[in-house]
């Protein structure tokens, strides 16, 4: 198993992290083509993460790599979910392809996100836009395999520790799942399939929608970047950067106007 952590990182205790790994084995046969096993690798990234103090923030599997976002208590804890992660993992992908011996090819790759509302937000936006950047075109709505519906608040995910970041978005849990859902589903409408209309959670008008995705499309317009940097983490932490401002502004907005409504309130009395 090639499940260490690469000795060139540095990083300390409660650091966190974007843990990415190209998941074929030395067939080159894809270990989590199979939704079964991406299943598989949930139930045992949920076990193991207990077990070592690992907070799981986010979350993407496709068919030939994965991504979590985690936010890990010690190094040396981290080292070892990897490896009992992967070991177990391997055990049980043999038992499936009815194979022996070693199972993974590659190492894990691991960054250190900032810890920035911005930087975990785009990490976040990135995860839930991998099966939208690909062949498929999958829209984040309609796969499963990733932390989108959780933040969204279309299916809890008891597998999710909540980002501190997405908290940040709003008020209410209606708040920050409408800002969330708009900050990645803008990427999408960009993209030239539009997202699927909402008729629940409605925090936001139908003109700050309109806003944020403008926000993209002048973004794309005047950072004259290559095609391939737009599903690019960089390309979606800009992108966040500018949305996260709007919601912002937004938010002061609304609790101007909550906080004069009260004042006129108390001068009516």
């Amino acid at each position: 198993m090639n499940a260490r952590v690469p000795r060139h990182l540095q990083f300390s205790d409660g650091a966190l992290l974007h843990m990415y790994w190209q998941c074929t084995n030395h067939n080159k046969q894809y270990l989590l083509e199979n939704d079964s096993l991406k299943e598989l690798y949930l139930e045992l990234v949920a076990k193991y993460k207990k077990q070592y103090n690992i907070k799981l923030l986010d979350y993407a599997l496709m068919g030939n790599h994965q991504h979590l976002l985690v936010r890990i208590s010690t190094v040396v804890k981290f080292s070892r979910f990897l490896q009992s992660l992967h070991t177990a993992f391997a055990r049980r992908v043999n038992n499936h392809y009815g194979n022996t011996g070693a199972v993974v090819e590659n190492r894990v790759k691991v960054s250190v996100v900032e810890e920035t509302e911005e930087a975990i937000l785009a990490v976040q936006r990135y995860l839930a836009l991998n099966r939208w950047n690909c062949a498929e075109r999958t829209l984040p709505r309609d796969y499963r395999f990733c932390g989108y519906s959780h933040y969204a608040g279309l299916e809890r995910d008891d597998r999710i520790d909540t980002s501190e970041a997405w908290l940040a978005l709003g008020e209410t849990d209606a708040e920050r799942c409408a800002a969330y859902r708009e900050m990645v589903e803008a990427h999408c409408q960009e993209q030239g399939k539009p997202a699927q209309e909402h008729d629940y959670l409605p925090s936001f008008s139908r003109a700050v929608v309109e806003q944020f995705v403008q926000a993209v499309s002048d973004s794309r317009e005047h950072d004259d970047l290559p095609s391939f940097y737009s599903g690019s983490p960089d390309y979606c932490r800009t992108q966040t950067e500018r949305l996260l401002q709007a919601f912002r502004e937004h938010n002061r907005a609304l609790a101007a106007a909550r906080a004069l409504r009260l004042d006129s309130s108390d001068t009516s009395k």
